[in-house]
């Protein structure tokens, strides 16, 4: 049976030509806090004791039983480590993270560990690892797989982190065996300065996969978009303030979605402003990033952002004080 969501609109904002309507955010009815939020595909479940399955229904959102496929464990890895999978495409098919260290103990998903290797499954199931110097680390849960330039075969993002200059993005091609540095950002230039992957989609329309990232969402995030050029990672215009998609000390990489908020067909970005406290979508269309819609929250954003489609993009996710809510258009 459906469980009803509680239908009290508690935010309205008019947003600007992007989406031309209102957008309500509304709490959704459970038996228990909010603990977790999983998309799997096009589906989206929440866990409170158990695991229920969001559904669409005529009051914005209702719950029934259901259960996600979780992502799969990374062998001999620390909790919250996964492994990344790509089912199509050449290269890279499994990718994960191995040799947890201390040897810098920044502490971003409250622990001192961090991950000394990279290990990548091909299409043939061999394993290539890659270890790192005394000096970096992997700061992160899982690496990324997508084809970044277009040549079918997939490429791996990690995000790799030195002892004196903090975070950066890594490509990594697989050729031979053997994992190269195919493309990298500059290191952010301090140790303990970090950067989250915000999404991997083709943002700016120009047929490849983009990458966005929150530089330090913990201490005034700055929004970057990056396309991979001729083996180097270029900046998509401007870098935008006043985002965060991360809570310090979490195992939550998940506080960020894509999807088509406007009429362009190209994927949107949407994640939490920097207090976490509102929704925000960012299209970086035609290479010019710019805010396009903001709503106000009842709460700071706490899980991952779902994303359900009914003609529109319906928003989820849980709140700090272990409410669900969504955010979708008004039907008035």
């Amino acid at each position: 049976m459906l469980n009803r969501v509680l239908s009290l609109s508690l935010a309205m904002m008019l947003l600007p030509a992007a989406a031309d309507a209102e957008w309500i955010e509304q709490t959704v009815a459970l038996d228990g806090p909010a603990v977790e939020l999983l998309q799997d595909g096009d589906e989206v479940f929440a866990r409170t004791g158990e695991w229920q399955r969001l559904v669409v229904c005529d009051t914005g959102v209702c719950t029934e039983p259901g259960q996600p496929l979780e992502p799969e464990p990374a062998p001999d890895g620390l909790p919250g480590w996964t492994v990344a999978a790509a089912y199509d495409g050449g290269g890279a098919r499994r990718a994960w993270y191995a040799d947890p260290t201390d040897r810098y103990p920044h502490g971003v998903f409250g622990r001192p560990e961090t991950a000394g290797a990279l290990v990548v499954e091909d299409v043939q199931g061999r394993d290539a690892i890659l270890r790192l110097p005394a000096d970096s680390v992997f700061e992160d849960l899982a690496p990324r797989i997508a084809d970044f330039d277009g040549d079918g075969q997939n490429d791996v993002l990690a995000i790799r982190s030195s002892v004196r200059a903090g975070a950066q993005i890594v490509v990594y091609r697989l050729a031979g065996g053997t994992l190269y540095e195919s493309a990298a950002t500059a290191p952010i230039g301090r140790p303990n300065r970090w950067l989250s992957i915000a999404g991997i989609a083709d943002f700016s329309g120009n047929g490849r996969p983009d990458i966005a990232l929150v530089k330090t969402p913990h201490i005034g995030g700055v929004l970057e978009f990056l396309a991979f050029d001729r083996r180097q990672l270029r900046p998509i215009g401007r870098p935008l303030k006043g985002f965060s998609n991360h809570v310090f000390g979490s195992l939550e990489e998940s506080l960020s979605a894509t999807a088509t908020v406007n009429s362009d067909r190209i994927q949107d970005l949407v994640l939490p402003g920097e207090d976490r406290r509102s929704l925000k979508v960012v299209t970086a269309a035609g290479g010019s990033p710019r805010l396009v819609m903001e709503v106000p929250m009842d709460g700071a954003i706490a899980t991952a952002i779902g994303v359900l489609d009914d003609d529109g993009p319906v928003f989820v996710m849980g709140l700090e004080d272990g409410r669900l809510v969504l955010v979708r258009q008004s039907e008035d």
